[in-house]
């Protein structure tokens, strides 16, 4: 499994994390894997997304199963906290993967987050016009980078014009819940974004797609594998105590229990998986 993570142009970068190029080094119907590798099922590959804010898969030479949906295009997906299932049915697998921001999707392209919410629908289901156009030049192109510009250019046709004020306050919402390590209110949060409780729970559902209370549970997830991810990549030993009590967890036990829920994991197995991204576990998180 190849990986390439290329970063937005910084103009989209308050809406878009990051792009993730994935490809698989051989045909998966023809490769025999090691019977102990848990990303191949009967000769299929399947990767794994980790619970996110929303985002894209574009596709192509394959054609796949993402949580029951099945597609040879480009998916949209909604806020969720569980792991996404992506499976190929046929071919090689090679695609994009766009990472948004906390309300970033709808901040450029207006959908309703609650509708997503949970969700995985294909481009074509949605009906975008523009989303399906970019979808069918993607799969004529042929580098990364040339998938990315392609991208970058068609976000960049949907900035707002004028600053929208509840992304704005949004993002103020999402500094003040990693300031306060998850310890937040849904009435804090709304002070916070200077709103009504009832009219910013209104927004952010719309905006995000779940309540504030699973998204203060999925931010602080977010947090703690960020951490233990920058360990990794020092090389430097991640303490998983410390982890648990610096990202606002009771104990080692409460997080535990949200990484099993959130990640199928325990946090010792993901610490043994290979991180940051490698061809043992494709995490996919903000």
């Amino acid at each position: 499994m190849y990986f390439q993570i290329i970063s937005p142009t910084e103009a989209l970068r308050p809406y878009i994390t990051r792009y993730v190029f994935v490809r698989a080094e051989g045909s998966t119907d023809t490769m025999t894997p090691p019977a102990d590798d848990p990303h191949f099922v009967a000769g299929k590959h399947v990767q794994t997304l980790l619970p996110n804010y929303g985002g894209f898969v574009f596709m192509r030479n394959a054609r796949a199963d993402i949580n029951g949906v099945a597609t040879d295009g480009l998916v949209l997906f909604g806020a969720c906290q569980k792991p996404i299932a992506l499976t190929t049915i046929s071919g090689w697998f090679e695609g994009m993967m766009l990472d948004f921001e906390p309300g970033g999707m709808h901040a450029l392209l207006g959908i309703d987050m609650q509708f997503l919410a949970g969700q995985v629908v294909t481009a074509q289901a949605y009906g975008n016009e523009g989303l399906l156009q970019c979808d069918k030049l993607f799969k004529q192109t042929r580098t990364a980078e040339e998938v990315a510009r392609l991208i970058d250019a068609f976000f960049l046709g949907h900035l707002p014009d004028t600053e929208d004020r509840n992304y704005a306050r949004l993002r103020r919402v999402v500094a003040a819940c990693d300031e306060a390590k998850g310890d937040i209110s849904a009435a804090g949060m709304a002070s916070e974004a200077c709103l009504g409780e009832r009219q910013f729970l209104r927004v952010f559902r719309t905006y995000v797609g779940i309540p504030p209370k699973q998204f203060v549970r999925l931010r602080r997830f977010h947090k703690a594998l960020q951490a233990m991810q920058q360990a990794a990549a020092a090389k430097q030993p991640s303490d998983l105590m410390s982890v648990a009590i610096g990202h606002g967890y009771y104990d080692l036990s409460h997080m535990a229990l949200e990484f099993q829920q959130m990640g199928c994991v325990s946090p010792s197995q993901f610490r043994m998986l290979g991180i940051p991204l490698t061809a043992d576990f494709s995490v996919f998180f903000a």
